[in-house]
């Protein structure tokens, strides 16, 4: 960490911070090193730092994404900054990528799996994703006229990993989004394992739409699929006769996106015991809800 990690993610973070015109000084001061340290940093280019991380076994896909995101971050909160670097970390260790960088310098730990045997810690791509989903939060919260759309069995959105396999790979709202005081009120912070059924719809739809990441739902009637439509989206219903139950459901909406492809926007009319719905899709949480307050403002005219 401290003599080859460290020092080359941030040379690359000082480039990256410079890239955008950022005064040696000022970087200095987000990074928590001096100004002469900096300078040092900065006299090498970025090629010369994933040369150093590649030779002990990390990607250099995931070194840029992780270098971004620093980047980003640490203009906003120092402290996210460093929950992301560290979750990097963690990530590498569980994963044994600096394993044979490590026993090539103590040979002793030839028999070691110390790292390999200790929980596994969230990756950045699940810091990504809750990222995400507070976003797509701070959105749905800001747009009051969204309330008219929360239907009885209130609001969710959920999105996947990339390669989801379980409902655990799937971050949710916990206790879901209700109408409180006449605005959109998460009744959690998101986490993963939070939904099963919105859960359950993703992963059905993703056997047959691997690139869709996130779902939401929303109250549905006949002007919200004018509104919809209207607004150019792709939208169906689902096909599921007289049955009315959660899995008839849940295999209507993925027999839609096998049967039309691309989609926007998926209307179930309910049955007994369950409430007309309108599930949004897209590519992340930020992506349905974007949706979903088109919808909205448009339907409430």
């Amino acid at each position: 960490m401290v003599q080859d990690f460290l020092p080359a993610m941030r040379g690359l973070v000082a480039l990256e911070l410079r890239k955008g015109g950022m005064s040696q000084s000022r970087i200095a001061t987000l990074l928590g090193i001096t100004q002469a340290a900096v300078s040092l940093y900065l006299s090498k280019d970025a090629t010369y730092y994933k040369k150093r991380l590649q030779s002990i076994g990390i990607p250099l896909d995931e070194v840029d994404k992780l270098v971004k995101l620093i980047s980003n971050d640490v203009l906003e909160s120092a402290g996210k900054a460093n929950e992301i670097f560290y979750a990097f970390w963690k990530e590498l260790l569980s994963r044994g990528l600096l394993c044979n960088y490590h026993k090539s310098i103590y040979p002793l730990l030839s028999e070691c799996d110390v790292c390999l045997k200790a929980p596994i810690y969230q990756s950045v791509e699940h810091m990504e994703v809750l990222r995400d989903l507070e976003h797509a939060l701070y959105m749905l919260e800001g747009a009051s006229y969204f309330v008219k759309l929360i239907p009885e069995v209130a609001v969710n959105i959920a999105v996947s990993l990339r390669e989801a396999k379980s409902e655990l790979d799937v971050a949710a709202v916990p206790g879901r989004i209700v109408a409180l005081k006449d605005r959109p009120k998460p009744m959690s912070r998101p986490e993963f394992g939070a939904s099963k059924h919105m859960a359950r719809v993703l992963l059905r739809v993703r056997t047959v739409k691997n690139d869709i990441r996130a779902v939401m739902n929303m109250k549905y009637d006949e002007n919200v699929e004018l509104v919809a439509r209207k607004l150019g989206m792709n939208v169906a219903y689902t096909e599921k006769g007289d049955v009315g139950n959660e899995e008839a459901v849940i295999n209507a909406v993925a027999v839609a996106f096998k049967k039309y492809g691309e989609l926007d926007a998926v209307f179930d009319k309910g049955g007994v015991g369950l409430e007309p719905m309108t599930y949004i899709f897209g590519k992340s949480a930020t992506d349905v809800v974007r949706k979903a307050l088109r919808i909205a403002r448009s339907y409430i005219g």
